[in-house]
């Protein structure tokens, strides 16, 4: 059908489908930079101020899978539609949000929206292209990502500079609604005959697994590792977790199909995206902490800091489909993660003044690592996927990807609030302790960051002996 398409008509698809990306992206990026203010007008830590973000990716990971498979049964445009539309929503609820409460609430059914959004938006256009176009499809779409990643934080800071942080979810409104306009017009309505089965109770295991072992990361070192309530919870994910593997063995219409992981190209993949986003989300969450509380920037300051990253990002990211012609995915995949542990590496010499040109380059290296990654690794899992199972390979590259992100998130913040209060204890100033802290979690993603190159190549090795679209 798609080899019918003029070639116009592709890319219109493509802009709209990527667009569903580009505004989950540019909506994150920029509440990151804005969490410092938002935890100044309630008045909370940094580590309740993360569930504005946490709770925004607990939900849309819980509903990748959901999303995703009902792309391969339900009117595509329809589904890309109402995802566009529940974002905005959500998007206009957070700007009368009066407490942290309402906040997570009003980023919950938000995060509802982009779950249809990123579950559906390579799926689509890895349908309508192939081969090398496709990679190239799939490198342009990133590269939008990298220019929301770039645009976000700007955005945000000078709408924060001239009003508020509740004004920079004004953007997301508007594009929500125009992307579903288009939506409804260009995507094709296709659907697979099929009768829809999905396990609801394997997605709600699966959601009481994360959040019990998100609650365990998080609350570890305020309650005590020893405490009641940490082992309930850590006995809560253990069980659910294992209830969860065995629920979907046994079912024939799983949240999770576990047979895909036969490939291991696929696990390789989905691991070594699952640990690379444990690394990036470090710094994309402490870094706006770090420039506006230690080293006294705004939030303008701080987007521009960001650019850099943001900056490479979309060029590796654009040049990657010229690169996989000469390379596979895989290679790609290890040198991006090369990359990434080097900028953190150089990360670790910032200190309470600021360094411009440090910080410049060590943003600079994490984001061309990251546009010369996750381009590859998004193409190579798709690609090991069958043809008819897609959409569901789609989504669980989306939910191994944003759980990353949680876990990124909760761990990173959990080792920087550790070592800071140790560093309280032991007679530092506030600003010193917040530096050791932030460092300490930069080890953390360096050694993480590590582990994923490690994988990254041993997916390399795994193409090799597999055949992959």
């Amino acid at each position: 059908m798609f080899s019918q398409e003029t070639t116009k008509l592709k890319w219109i698809i493509f802009t709209v489908s990527a667009i569903g990306g580009f505004l989950a992206m540019m909506d994150s990026n920029t509440v990151n930079v804005a969490l410092y203010e938002i935890a100044n007008d309630f008045n909370i830590n940094i580590n309740a101020a993360q569930w504005a973000v946490t709770a925004y990716i607990l939900i849309l990971s819980t509903f990748l899978t959901l999303f995703g498979k009902l792309n391969d049964l339900v009117s595509r445009s329809n589904l890309y539609a109402l995802g566009y539309l529940v974002f905005a929503l959500g998007a206009f609820l957070n700007t009368f949000s009066i407490n942290l409460p309402t906040l997570i609430l009003s980023r919950m059914i938000q995060a509802t929206g982009a779950s249809i959004l990123l579950s559906n938006n390579y799926a689509i256009i890895s349908s309508i292209f192939k081969g090398n176009e496709r990679a190239k499809a799939l490198g342009f779409s990133t590269a939008l990502m990298a220019l929301a990643g770039m645009s976000g934080p700007v955005v945000g800071g000078f709408l924060m500079h001239y009003f508020n942080w509740r004004s920079i979810f004004v953007p997301s409104i508007i594009i929500g609604l125009i992307g579903a306009y288009y939506s409804k017009k260009y995507i094709p309505e296709i659907v697979h005959k099929s009768e829809f089965k999905f396990d609801y109770f394997g997605m709600v295991y699966m959601l009481i697994a994360i959040l019990s072992m998100l609650m365990v990361i998080s609350k570890g070192h305020d309650w005590g590792w020893t405490s009641h309530r940490i082992l309930i919870f850590a006995v809560l994910f253990i069980v659910f977790a294992i209830i969860f593997y065995i629920q979907e063995k046994r079912i024939s219409y799983p949240v999770v199909n576990f047979e895909l992981f036969k490939s291991k190209v696929f696990t390789y993949g989905n691991l070594a995206l699952l640990i690379a986003y444990f690394a990036l989300f470090t710094n994309a969450l402490l870094f706006p902490f770090y420039t506006q509380k230690v080293l006294n920037q705004s939030p303008v300051m701080t987007a521009v800091l960001i650019l850099p990253f943001s900056f490479m990002f979309m060029i590796m990211a654009l040049l990657n489909g010229k690169l996989t012609k000469k390379m596979h995915s895989s290679i790609l995949m290890t040198t991006g993660t090369i990359l990434i542990v080097l900028g953190y590496i150089l990360f670790t010499t910032v200190g309470d003044k600021l360094t411009y040109w440090n910080i410049i380059f060590a943003q600079a290296l994490i984001g061309a690592g990251s546009g010369c990654y996750q381009p590859s690794v998004n193409a190579l899992i798709v690609s090991s996927a069958p043809i008819g199972k897609m959409g569901i390979a789609s989504g669980i590259l989306a939910m191994f990807r944003n759980v990353g992100m949680l876990l990124g998130i909760t761990i990173s913040v959990s080792i920087f609030d550790f070592s800071k209060n140790v560093a309280l204890k032991n007679g530092l100033t506030e600003t010193s302790a917040f530096v050791q802290g932030y460092h300490s979690a930069i080890y953390w993603a360096i050694f993480f960051g590590i582990i994923c190159t490690v994988l990254s190549y041993m997916s390399h090795k795994a193409y090799k002996n597999e055949k992959v679209n």
